[in-house]
């Protein structure tokens, strides 16, 4: 690889920040917060010029105008997803709607016995699917994620988490640790969320035509389906309102007949379909596409070997 994302895992904003609408969230409710989130929109909008950049840069490759009224509602969208989250995780599940579309996909698959690889992507509210299936499935929910975030801000949520049947795996873990860690997740039929948009540093990637540009997407988790016999279902879950949510599961991607003479073919036809099902959510809904930095010119990458 010739360059590296510049995101560091790390969530925006204080411990002190998120302390206040965590605060905010369980004594007076969402919508204090959301309140609240109208006048931090407005200082990110006029701060963070960097996020604002990226935002300009993705609506450009939609053939977008960008005024500072798109930056403003993208980071309100940005605020609102986090803000249901910790209210989804502090017990104020009721103040949400769902609509499922292709749920039962993943209980057929589990119904295999290798695992399911549940792939979404920094767009929509991912972490509310996971914490959502993990009340509705009988199997353990994995999620594998960058563990560079502050020890205060996931002390916020870990009484949250440890009630669920939720088990997080850091994804900067070594690759070999990691790769045995995956395995005995799904040799469990656990459930493992991850993200297909980003790739940690030193992990392979491989190049896929998104928005006009190549941009090289992580490998690991198609190969890790190939390798364990894991169907791999992409799953967007988006806002559809001020309380509702829509989450489609999508057609599960199966490895049954690879071998290692197709094995390449298998993996680049795979990842060619989530890469298209990702392109057009964000068509759909680029307001809640949350990669606030350059993602063509800090993803574009050299196809690894």
């Amino acid at each position: 690889m010739n360059s590296e994302p510049t995101w560091n895992g790390q969530s925006k904003g204080s411990t002190a920040g998120t302390r206040v609408f965590v605060w905010l969230i369980s004594r007076c409710g969402v919508m204090p917060a959301y309140l609240l989130l109208l006048f931090v929109s407005l200082f990110y909008t006029l701060a963070d010029r960097k996020s604002a950049g990226a935002i300009r840069s993705l609506r450009t490759r939609l053939g977008l105008s960008t005024f500072p009224w798109h930056a403003y509602r993208h980071f309100f969208s940005f605020g609102m997803s986090i803000i249901d989250r910790y209210a989804f995780l502090t017990g104020k599940q009721s103040f949400f709607s769902f609509e499922s579309h292709g749920e039962d996909s993943i209980s057929q698959a589990a119904g295999r016995g290798k695992g399911v690889i549940l792939l979404g992507a920094h767009i929509g509210n991912w972490e509310i699917a996971g914490n959502l299936l993990s009340e509705r499935l009988d199997s353990t929910v994995y999620y594998l994620m960058m563990d560079a975030e502050r020890q205060e801000m996931r002390n916020v949520f870990r009484k949250a988490l440890d009630a669920r049947k939720i088990v997080v795996l850091p994804a900067d873990t070594d690759g070999l640790d990691l790769m045995f860690a995956l395995r005995d997740a799904l040799g469990k039929n656990g459930i493992v969320c991850m993200h297909g948009d980003r790739a940690a540093s030193g992990r392979k990637t491989e190049n896929h035509n998104f928005l006009g540009r190549d941009v090289g997407f992580p490998v690991g988790p198609f190969a890790i389906g190939a390798a364990t016999g894991a169907p791999v279902i992409p799953i967007m879950v988006t806002k559809t309102g001020l309380r509702r949510y829509v989450f489609r599961a999508y057609a599960p991607i199966l490895f049954d007949g690879v071998t290692p003479q197709n094995r390449d073919k298998y993996l680049y036809t795979a990842m060619e379909r989530y890469v298209g099902i990702l392109e057009q959510v964000v068509k759909e809904k680029p307001y809640e596409w949350f990669n606030f930095y350059d993602f063509w010119d800090s993803m574009a990458v050299e196809i690894s070997q």
